[in-house]
């Protein structure tokens, strides 16, 4: 992996194929003394310096705009084991910034990020599986990173999910459940997900309901075998059974005078 890592930081830096993402410093919380702060710490191994230092040098903030340095610092910082950086280097591979438009390469970085829990690495991942793009297309997979995401609070996650689950894409088609993450999703307004529970409230879809009970067929049959032979009273201790012993032999030897 970290073979892989270092490949960005040889990659031919042309800016031809694809233009900056709309990233600011306000989309990464980042202010201008972020760099200042933060270089002396980065040049001395601190992976989350290093990714910070990638991002001032991304959008601008606190020194001059510089992609190819972005790159390296990300790259050092994905090497160090940053997931933030492996997600990035994700975008930036997928969106043509900095490189050729590598969805293959997105992928990878993508699927790194989202093995260690990233939401927003499980959504790309999900949407590259959904369109097949630098991966062989499968709904199911999809499916599950979306899910995967909504189960972490990813209002994105819950309606893509809930959409899966509605037109029976690599899932069975559930509309009760459909309508519970788009509900989801509604609650944390993301868009049109409000409407598209109403949609199916309105053909009668009803929230699923959950399990009084979750005992096994296997579990029931006990239970029943139990009620209906009980079993004596456990209170009422036994009492241990008392060995016999056998009596003593009387000696019939004299005693030597």
């Amino acid at each position: 992996m970290k073979k892989r890592a270092l490949l960005a930081l040889t990659i031919s830096f042309t800016l031809s194929s694809g233009l900056w993402a709309d990233n600011t410093s306000e989309t990464y919380g980042i202010v201008a003394d972020d760099y200042a702060f933060n270089i002396s710490k980065a040049e001395s191994g601190d992976g989350d310096a290093m990714l910070l230092i990638g991002k001032c040098y991304e959008t601008g903030t606190g020194v001059k705009k510089d992609v190819k340095q972005a790159w390296i610092w990300y790259g050092k910082a994905a090497v160090e084991g940053n997931i933030e950086a492996d997600y990035i280097i994700g975008t930036l591979y997928r969106d043509g910034i900095g490189t050729k438009r590598n969805y293959t390469e997105s992928a990878y970085w993508f699927r790194k990020a989202a093995r260690n829990g990233h939401t927003d690495a499980l959504i790309n991942i999900g949407r590259q599986f959904e369109e097949g793009k630098g991966v062989l297309q499968d709904n199911r997979v999809a499916a599950e990173n979306y899910w995967r995401a909504a189960e972490r609070g990813s209002a994105e996650g819950a309606f893509r999910y809930a959409v899966m689950l509605r037109d029976a894409k690599g899932v069975n088609q559930d509309l009760p459940r459909a309508l519970k993450y788009f509900k989801m999703a509604g609650e944390k307004n993301y868009p049109d997900a409000a409407y598209q529970a109403g949609l199916l409230e309105n053909q009668g879809v009803k929230m699923p309901v959950r399990a009084v009970s979750a005992k096994s067929g296997v579990t029931q049959k006990r239970d029943a075998t139990i009620k209906n032979h009980p079993k004596k009273d456990a209170s009422k201790k036994s009492e241990p059974s008392k060995k016999k012993v056998a009596p003593k032999k009387k000696s019939t030897s004299k005693k030597r005078k």
